[in-house]
């Protein structure tokens, strides 16, 4: 019983871990789609708008799956 409670805890821990990282990723992408804008460079905020949708997205997915 002792090794099926420290298993959900890791469980539950890699999923911390994943949520952060996925923040971590989202956070990141806000921070280069604000550089890319005051850059004024067209094809960089593209790519950094691109990126912040697929770091949204992920959060999401992350979220879901910890609820």
């Amino acid at each position: 019983m002792h090794t099926i409670d420290n298993a959900s805890r890791t469980g539950a821990g890699e999923m911390t871990d994943r949520l952060a990282a996925a923040a971590d990723r989202m956070y990141r992408a806000e921070c280069a789609l604000h550089a890319a804008r005051q850059a004024h460079i067209d094809a960089w905020v593209a790519a950094a708008y691109d990126r912040l949708h697929e770091a949204i997205l992920e959060h999401s997915a992350v979220r879901s799956l910890a609820a």
